[in-house]
């Protein structure tokens, strides 16, 4: 798999939504995220109450709770994957200028061992994303494809279509263990409970942990949007059972398949499937140069 080349980083200030709390995840979320702001600049030591540390470590908790695999309904829409992916590049530019901060790098080069196996976790989900590109380029591919047939009423066309979108999922699905072999990687650092420097250490745990989270619903629920119904038996009965998915990408596929039923509804949820995989190719695409943003900073804090 190919590495991608690492840019140049530039300090930025730190600006958090100075909202009691981020809105519910939507379509309009990100753009009312971007539209207040709270600036923060500052040098002391990032302590638990440090504004910095404070207000990253909140978004964090906000996306665990909404993201937790055992609370995730069986479909979710593309508004709340656009949400999670913006608050996810927000919490990676934090983490960036957290790093920035003199103390944070001091605290982080008393333990080089530990931030080399960290940077070793972000090269792989640098990678991962890189990869998550490619494919996300032939899904838009195969949906103007899909959407040209619809319109031909091209039914080869169509099945060829829905085969090619099938094996974007799967290749996308195989992304998946790259995630779960860093989620298994010990990331404790030893040491005293008062050591200062776990609060540094324990907010890029906490981020790695998100990233994988949020990576995990979004390529499952790609994946799981293209696949056809599972069939099982309970008590004698057959019962099907959908994989969890994006609706947006689910009624999509559902139309590819049902050509002859109501044209306008069809063309209607084809239009939605483009701009799902268009708002998913945008906020991912951010969230790679943002963990390459990251990656170099925390290889600076070991070289400079």
């Amino acid at each position: 798999m190919m590495t991608p080349k690492m840019v140049a980083h530039f300090r930025r200030s730190v600006s958090f939504s100075n909202t009691a709390s981020p809105p519910p995840p939507s379509s309009s979320s990100a753009s009312n995220t971007a539209r207040k702001r709270l600036h923060f600049r500052s040098t002391s030591l990032p302590t638990r109450s440090h504004p910095i540390l404070f207000q990253l470590k909140f978004h964090l908790n906000q996306l665990k709770s909404q993201w937790a695999s055992d609370t995730l309904p069986e479909s979710f829409s593309s508004g709340q994957v656009s949400d999670a992916l913006v608050r996810l590049r927000t919490i990676l530019e934090s983490l960036d200028d957290l790093l920035d901060l003199a103390p944070s790098r001091d605290s982080l080069r008393r333990h080089p061992d530990w931030v080399e196996k960290v940077l070793e976790d972000f090269l792989v989900m640098v990678d991962v994303y890189g990869t998550f590109q490619m494919q996300i380029s032939t899904l838009k591919q195969c949906n103007v494809a899909a959407q040209l047939a619809t319109r031909r009423k091209d039914g080869m066309k169509m099945v060829t279509c829905l085969k090619g979108l099938k094996k974007s999922g799967r290749e996308i699905y195989k992304l998946l263990p790259f995630l779960q072999e860093i989620r298994e990687h010990p990331h404790d650092l030893c040491g005293s409970s008062s050591d200062p420097d776990l609060d540094i250490v324990g907010v890029i745990k906490e981020v790695i942990e998100v990233i994988i989270m949020i990576s995990e619903a979004l390529f499952g629920g790609i994946s799981g949007s293209f696949e056809t119904r599972k069939t099982s038996w309970i008590m004698g009965l057959k019962k099907a059972k959908r994989e969890k998915g994006i609706k947006e990408l689910k009624n999509g596929i559902w139309s590819l398949r049902n050509i002859n039923k109501d044209e306008v509804l069809n063309k209607k949820m084809m239009q939605q499937m483009e701009e799902c995989i268009d708002g998913i190719e945008s906020g991912s695409e951010k969230v790679f140069r943002s963990l390459i943003n990251t990656r170099v900073s925390l290889l600076n804090v070991l070289t400079q």
